[in-house]
């Protein structure tokens, strides 16, 4: 089944037509207590989270790190490694150590699918340790449990059959919050928080309208269909919202987090739209002439027909500036969604540029008036 089944992308023109639309005004249901949001600032990024995003992790990671990873015999001879002073353990497997770009001490690149997805976990736990071990060392709250703090005190990677369990949802909701790289995609209920941080490259010294690939994208998710209150929920997509009062900046950005999960070292790397989409396509049944989702792990349902599960909005980048006002004149500014010093500082700072921005742009567009 085609992508336009479940995807409607809607080019927008101004900020008030985009919250006609979200706001139920201009032939559409109301969005606001069926969907979630998330804000890309640049068209091309798809929802992938940010441990699987290219390289991204490696900037994260010390470039002495070299952890061990077994193989058997026949693979140690195919990457031409030497095991003349080696001893097999008793399963028959050869230890070798990995750099963090995947190579062995030979300088040969590991190629293996099933091994590098499992060595893309190790890193993406090793710098989550490393958040948790530093954290706890100067005394700031970590939301652990004491299984996971013994692991990372002993910097023991101890690679789980699921990823990620329950158990790391907070510590790693926490991490993403704070641009570590994880398997955690952060959405908001409130559409103008996610819609701030679609258009806030507008500020950046390096944004440019010659530039197509600056305009933004509002994704709206009707997530409804995929929750379930079942404690044996094994959906692939985990929802999980953070505690709130332990940080005030998740609270102000009314936040939650999608999740995928990942069964033996599968690492599901598709961006999150499509394993949906082969989620709804694969467990489509017509059940007294009606399609009908039954998906293991969710209740089954049906889709209205003038619904779809997601909403791609494309936000143009000629009109960043006008909605990035609109959003700081409705309090969606640095100083609400990031509170403390911090977040005022950058308001004062970015208004001033904001008001720059607008002033360039109108003088401008009076001079080619006067021009032509």
């Amino acid at each position: 089944m085609s992508e336009e089944k479940y995807i409607e992308t809607i080019n927008i023109n101004d900020y008030f037509e985009l919250q006609d639309i979200i706001q139920g005004r201009r032939d559409y249901k109301d969005f606001r207590d069926r969907f979630i949001y998330r804000g890309i600032n640049k068209k091309s990024y798809d929802l992938i989270p940010s441990s699987l995003r290219g390289d991204n992790i490696l900037d994260y990671i010390d470039s002495d790190y070299k952890p061990s990873f077994n193989m058997k015999k026949e693979d140690v001879l195919k990457y031409g490694l030497n095991i003349e002073n080696k001893t097999p353990d008793e399963e028959g497997f050869y230890e070798f150590k990995l750099n963090k770009y995947d190579q062995f001490e030979n300088g040969v690149k590991l190629d293996n699918e099933y091994n590098l997805n499992q060595f893309k976990l190790v890193k993406e736990m090793h710098i989550l340790f490393n958040f948790i071990f530093y954290s706890d060392r100067y005394g700031l709250k970590v939301p652990i449990s004491s299984n996971i703090r013994k692991q990372s005190l002993n910097s023991i990677v101890d690679i789980p059959p699921i990823w990620p369990q329950e158990e790391y949802f907070e510590i790693i909701s926490l991490a993403q919050h704070y641009d570590l790289p994880t398997r955690a995609l952060d959405w908001s209920y409130d559409y103008k928080v996610s819609l701030y941080f679609a258009v806030r490259n507008v500020l950046y010294d390096e944004f440019s309208l010659e530039t197509e690939n600056n305009d933004g994208v509002l994704w709206a998710f009707n997530y409804t269909y995929f929750r379930s209150d079942n404690t044996k929920n094994d959906f692939k997509v985990q929802f999980y919202r953070p505690e709130y009062y332990s940080n005030p900046n998740l609270n102000a950005q009314n936040g939650l987090f999608t999740l995928v999960i990942d069964h033996d070292q599968e690492c599901d790397e598709r961006p999150l739209n499509e394993i949906i989409i082969n989620e709804l396509d694969n467990n489509r049944r017509i059940i007294n002439n009606k399609i009908v989702y039954d998906i293991k792990g969710l209740e089954k349902f049906s889709i209205q027909e003038d619904e779809k599960i997601f909403y791609k909005f494309i936000i143009p980048r000629d009109i960043k500036t006008e909605i990035l006002k609109e959003l700081y004149n409705e309090g969606y500014s640095e100083e609400q969604l990031f509170p403390g010093y911090k977040g005022v500082t950058d308001y004062i700072k970015n208004k001033a540029k904001l008001d720059e921005i607008q002033n360039l742009t109108k003088y401008l567009k009076d001079y080619d008036s006067k021009m032509f």
